[in-house]
């Protein structure tokens, strides 16, 4: 399936993510709803069976009622005809970020980080397992790191369609799956519950741990043999600072009889949270109290030292609103990426606890998420529905027009609210105009980053100058030189 393909009349191609053995995934453009959406086409496996495609909708339809934060959102299943057979393909939520195989080629993570990723992933399990969803598929290359804190995990549903597949093709309960995570009961054929998402819980620990997996050989057959019968060795063994606990976790949840793992997934995140904190406890020591603050002419020298002046302007009420706006609008969620929401709340922070000091840098960055997410929710934009000569027209004066606004702003002294405000919106539409999904937040980002580190500094600049002409006037028993 070549570049800019259309599946289904609505989904275009745009871009290979990747390639695995269930199929490949693209970066795409759902023409009808204009968003940027992941497709995965699967392999030929499924080509060719009718029930075995039948089977693939219903476990697709059953993954898409998920709903998790930390779960991928399935938008849509279909089938595109093929000279081969119809190839079945998988719409699913755009997922920004790094996935778990991709991190760790940096090495090993901390112990908190590692714990925090493995909790966040047993939050989505133990939804999708309340719903009846077994994943079959845990693995470092099937999540997602939208954040510190944050993962998506993907595929649910697929695997499960694939291993049916493959025992109505071969006839046999053949494992499907990737070796260094399958538990015992996959490898065996046998009936498997969620406890084998555990059991693949506690080899992704120990990866993300140790930076391997607890068994690993020459070959499947060798990795598989090991799962079955040999025992594998504590992480604390292999890294020092690993807490007993967690080791401990880790081992309950390899456990070779389903019986003597966690009877469920928010049972081991309880326990590796509380492995955690256990490990954590900080030590209790006295706040000794700090020297007085000193006053000088009935006011503090931080409130000399910033100039505060917290007198009502218009410029001020303008700054406020635009902070506030931005809090708004991260609690709203009106961009729906990962990290929108984090940045409009630190932007708003930042704009609140710098407006004592300076509107023109409060404005400058509490304006910026409140354009963005408005110029996301118009249809100011082009969005893939082509370029005509008025967009470029309108694209090109917006920049101007944003061009004009930032001189304005930056040369107003003290005021200049109204500028940062025009310049904000203007901008973003001219960015929305311009760029593709892929790379519009990405260009916000750095803009709203340039733009407050530019006014910090300009600010900054004043002040000193302001206090370098002060300290050149004639002063008390001194004359000038």
């Amino acid at each position: 399936m070549g570049r800019d393909m259309v599946l289904g009349g609505r989904y275009e191609l745009a871009e290979k993510l990747g390639q695995g053995g269930m199929g490949t995934v693209h970066r795409g453009v759902d023409q009808r709803l204009r968003r940027t959406v992941a497709v995965k086409v699967l392999s030929s496996a499924l080509a060719h069976d009718p029930q075995s495609r039948a089977r693939f909708r219903r476990e697709a339809h059953a993954a898409a009622a998920l709903n998790h934060p930390a779960v991928a959102t399935i938008h849509d299943v279909g089938e595109e005809p093929h000279p081969d057979g119809p190839r079945p393909y998988l719409v699913m939520e755009y997922v920004q970020g790094a996935t778990l195989a991709e991190v760790l080629r940096g090495g090993p993570l901390s112990v908190v980080d590692a714990v925090n990723a493995a909790c966040a992933v047993l939050d989505a399990l133990r939804h999708s397992h309340e719903c009846g969803i077994v994943h079959r598929d845990i693995k470092p290359s099937n999540i997602m790191v939208t954040g510190p804190e944050t993962v998506k995990v993907l595929d649910f549903g697929i695997a499960k369609a694939f291993t049916e597949t493959a025992t109505r093709i071969t006839g046999s309960g053949a494992a499907i799956g990737t070796p260094a995570y399958l538990s015992p009961e996959q490898i065996n054929g046998a009936e498997i519950d969620h406890r084998a998402d555990l059991y693949a819980m506690g080899c992704l620990l120990h990866e993300l741990l140790t930076g391997q997996t607890p068994f690993r050989g020459e070959s499947p057959f060798a990795i598989m043999h090991q799962h079955l019968f040999a025992t594998p060795e504590p992480v604390s063994r292999l890294r020092a600072q690993i807490p007993p606990a967690v080791d401990a976790v880790i081992l309950r949840a390899l456990s070779k009889d389903p019986k003597e793992r966690f009877d469920d997934a928010a049972q081991m995140r309880a326990a590796l949270a509380g492995a955690l904190a256990q490990a954590s406890l900080p030590t209790v020591q006295a706040t000794a109290s700090g020297p007085p603050v000193t006053r000088t002419g009935g006011r503090t020298a931080l409130r000399d030292k910033f100039r505060i002046s917290l007198r009502p302007c218009a410029d001020s009420a303008l700054a406020l609103l635009g902070c506030l706006l931005s809090l708004l609008c991260a609690r709203g969620q009106l961009v729906d990426t990962a990290h929108f929401g984090r940045v409009a709340i630190a932007a708003g922070v930042l704009g609140l606890v710098t407006l004592p000091w300076s509107t023109r840098l409060s404005c400058a960055v509490g304006w910026g998420p409140v354009a963005e997410a408005v110029a996301v929710n118009s249809e100011l934009r082009r969005a893939y529905i082509g370029w005509q000569h008025s967009y470029v027209a309108i694209a090109a004066l917006l920049a101007l027009a944003a061009a004009c606004c930032l001189v304005s702003a930056a040369r107003g002294q003290r005021r200049g609210a109204g500028s940062w405000v025009a310049f904000w919106f203007s901008a973003t539409a001219s960015i929305w105009y311009v760029l593709d999904d892929l790379h519009k937040l990405f260009v916000f980002y750095l803009l709203l980053s340039l733009v407050a580190i530019a006014t910090v500094s300009w600010e900054t600049f004043e002040l000193v100058r302001r206090r370098a002409g002060t300290g050149r006037q004639p002063g008390k028993g001194r004359s000038p030189a």
